[in-house]
């Protein structure tokens, strides 16, 4: 969606490698990029440091992320999900299941039914352009209609 039409994305894992787990496992790791290289190997770690980190006063991840993008990409938490889920026009999933293994639940608390559209990444590489042409399509139809609606209604 960055690539193709323009839409500003960051990594949400680089961004809560820095403001989330970082603070928290300073002593372990040289730097955040450090602790990011790393976070396969303690996913659970990562889920509970983003976790607290929303929990404190002030502004949540993704508040901060959608401050200066338009794609929260990564989020695992119910709880942040339920907090958060009237910052966002449109869930989607994109389903690697046929692919990937699924995600241990100790990190990943959100399935595809909590998503309004559903992208296919379980088929050859070439084809998830396609798959985010068909979000694209039904994001700008929509838009359209609404919009037709307000100058009509």
């Amino acid at each position: 969606m960055r690539d193709q039409y323009g839409m500003r994305s960051v990594s949400s894992s680089e961004f809560a490698a820095q403001k989330a787990v970082f603070p928290l496992v300073s002593d372990l790791y040289p730097d955040w990029r450090a602790a990011y290289e790393d976070r396969h190997a303690h996913r659970d770690l990562w889920f509970h440091a983003i976790r607290a980190y929303n929990l404190r006063p002030g502004r949540m991840l993704a508040e901060q992320i959608l401050e200066a993008n338009d794609i929260y990409t990564g989020m695992r938490s119910r709880a942040e999900f339920e907090r958060s889920r009237s910052l966002f026009d449109l869930v989607v999933w994109v389903d690697a299941s046929g692919r990937l293994p699924p995600e241990p639940r100790a990190s990943m608390e959100l399935t595809a039914d909590d998503a309004g559209w559903v992208i296919d990444n379980n088929g050859p590489q070439h084809a998830l352009p396609g798959e985010v042409g068909k979000l694209i399509t039904r994001i700008t139809d929509d838009w359209v209609l609404s919009d037709a609606f307000a100058r009509h209604g």
